[in-house]
């Protein structure tokens, strides 16, 4: 997570987000930002949500085009592409 936390801060801005999803209530969310520093959104859902998408063990990192075109699906090579677009 902590490595979340720094992509947001290095990359956040009005064309990128981190986006936490996490099973559980948006006050659970809310408790787990400020307990963890998370400084990006975090959604919540059920187990069903997670299996609607094949996700089954967490966590599990996506970049995700504006398109909705996953272009990455691990933290490194999320990094490597959002830095040769900076």
């Amino acid at each position: 997570m902590p490595d979340l936390v720094q992509l947001q801060k290095d990359f956040g801005s009005e064309k990128f987000t981190v986006l936490g999803i996490m099973q559980g209530t948006e006050v659970e969310a809310q408790q787990f930002r400020g307990k963890h520093g998370v400084n990006y959104p975090i959604k919540t859902g059920s187990g069903q949500d997670f299996s609607n998408y094949n996700v089954f063990f967490l966590p599990e990192v996506y970049l995700v085009a504006p398109s909705g075109k996953v272009v990455a699906d691990n933290l490194d090579e999320a990094r490597s592409i959002l830095s040769a677009d900076t």
